[in-house]
């Protein structure tokens, strides 16, 4: 059940009166969530081989994310593009963890080369980065 679905289930336990076509509306709109849903999950995961980050990773990812907060609020920052290795098959994880700091974010991936290319705060890669990478 979709987070909006449950929101109409408490709203409609609120309300005085239930009507019918609410019911009805409500019921097309939780088929047409969860289709949307099981579409996308089938469009996107093709491969459920998603290797899950290590912990030491996941460890670093709050103290990279206040740093990079306190490094951005410094005056007018150019940042760096830089082109990093990424082991195979991992891609989307790993994108999306390094993508989660404010300091780089992925702005390009080359699957058929195994490298996304980010845009860094910082002229060096940061400890988050060199970890997702050794993975």
């Amino acid at each position: 059940m979709t987070w909006w679905a449950a929101l109409y289930g408490i709203y409609l336990g609120i309300i005085s009166t239930i009507s019918v076509t609410e019911l009805v509306v409500g019921a097309a709109a939780a088929v047409f969530g969860a289709a949307a849903a099981v579409a996308t999950r089938r469009a996107l995961l093709t491969d459920l081989a998603i290797a899950r980050p290590r912990p030491r990773v996941l460890l670093l990812l709050p103290p990279q994310i206040v740093r990079d907060c306190l490094l951005l609020l410094r005056p007018a920052r150019r940042g760096r593009f830089a082109e990093v290795a990424m082991p195979s098959r991992r891609d989307g994880v790993l994108t999306l963890l390094l993508s989660l700091s404010p300091g780089a974010y992925v702005v390009r991936v080359s699957p058929d080369r195994d490298t996304v290319q980010v845009h860094r705060a910082e002229d060096r890669s940061s400890l988050l980065e060199r970890e997702l990478t050794s993975c």
